[in-house]
């Protein structure tokens, strides 16, 4: 299984797309790198919390699916050049917010990063 670099991986995070709607923190991720299948909830920590995959909800495209459903029967594919808008519900504050993602890619195995932005 393949090593899924972090600074690559960084580099998914489209700059300046992390935004406060209703108290919800959402932000998107650009796959510039090779059409992916994740196979395994996406897994976040927002500014040190641990994120219910539950309440983690993934846009790609026109299909919408929880990441707790997400699953080896149930993947989901992510084209090169697609976005990927990933929003988690709660109670957050216009500022700097640090994420770490950790996702599991069909053929490639898990890799994580993180990043930090302002969310307006």
């Amino acid at each position: 299984m393949a090593y899924l670099p972090k600074a690559l991986l960084r580099r998914l995070y489209v700059k300046g797309s992390m935004k406060i709607e209703g108290g919800a923190l959402s932000f998107k991720l650009r796959n510039s790198l090779a059409t992916a299948t994740v196979n395994e909830p996406l897994r976040l920590k927002i500014d040190g919390v641990d994120i219910d995959p539950s309440q983690i909800t993934i846009k790609v495209g026109d299909k919408t699916i929880k990441s707790s459903d997400v699953s080896e029967t149930n993947t989901f594919e992510i084209p090169v050049g697609t976005d990927v808008e990933i929003i988690v519900p709660g109670n957050f504050s216009p500022g700097k917010h640090k994420v770490v993602v950790e996702v599991t890619v069909k053929g490639y195995g898990k890799g994580s990063f993180d990043f930090e932005d302002e969310a307006k």
